[in-house]
């Protein structure tokens, strides 16, 4: 007899004895998980072999944790099978003597591959804001729900725009650098992100949306702290702490004429 149970509710809390009872699968999407999920898509689309050094090499890796795992296995086989001292079993030596030498060519091996995973994480890194921006969004998206009770969103929606964006946009052809590349790929994400969210919003709610974007983008993009700022467009003056200094882009005096 088996029973599935399932909830859409993330904060759920079940108690010790039901978790030692049953098992878990948690699909709840994560900031971790769906940055690393649009950090291989767009490194499939846009760098694909680097995409397929990195699948060869985790497949390697995996194949020498197996080969150390079948290694063990054979040895406590043949300490299992000894008789008498294990110094004077000559099985048991050999198979030392084996394990010690496949166990240096497999070590050997695996600095090699991780020498070139870093490698491939150099340039994996190079797509790591994108991911961080696509997470934004997209928990962003989440949220418009809370301005009104239709605005709901799928990932599979979320994945279709970007994947949108990366594989099929017009802007890309003829284009051969990565930073000119990863510019286009980023200001057309945010351009279809509000175009195709904002089709289906309220016209007065389309400025949250806008404001929700651009604080992404530029939270993302560099070291800059625009807090400030973005406590001043919410709620004026009385957003902003006294003692913090005021911004340098609005004087006292013309924060205090735009809040009459």
């Amino acid at each position: 007899f088996n029973i599935f149970l399932s909830t859409r509710d993330p904060s759920v809390e079940f108690p010790p004895d039901l978790c030692s009872r049953v098992t878990f699968v948690n699909f709840t999407v994560t900031r971790s998980s769906l940055q690393s999920q649009c950090a291989n898509r767009v490194l499939k689309s846009e760098r694909p072999d680097v995409d397929q050094k990195r699948s060869d090499l985790l497949k390697l890796q995996g194949e020498f944790a197996v080969r150390l795992r079948h290694l063990e296995k054979s040895l406590l086989a043949a300490l299992n099978e000894a008789k008498g001292s294990i110094l004077e079993d000559e099985k048991v030596i050999g198979t030392l003597e084996t394990l010690k030498s496949e166990a240096a060519e497999i070590q050997q091996k695996v600095e090699e591959t991780d020498v070139v995973m870093a490698e491939v994480e150099s340039v994996t890194n190079i797509y790591r804001p994108l991911s961080v921006q696509c997470s934004g969004i997209f928990f962003a998206m989440e949220t418009l729900n809370q301005i009104h009770y239709l605005y709901q969103y799928s990932l599979q929606f979320f994945l279709d725009m970007f994947e949108s964006v990366v594989k099929s946009n017009p802007n890309l052809n003829n284009v051969t650098g990565t930073t000119e590349r990863l510019k286009i790929i980023t200001n057309d994400l945010f351009t279809v992100a509000f175009t195709r969210i904002g089709r289906g919003m309220f016209e007065e709610d389309r400025l949250i949306l806008a404001n929700v974007l651009c604080q992404i983008f530029l939270k993302s993009s560099g070291n800059l702290n625009l807090d400030a700022e973005f406590n001043y467009i919410l709620r004026a003056t009385a957003g902003l702490q006294k003692d913090l200094p005021p911004i340098k882009a609005l004087r006292t005096s013309r924060c205090k004429r735009c809040t009459l």
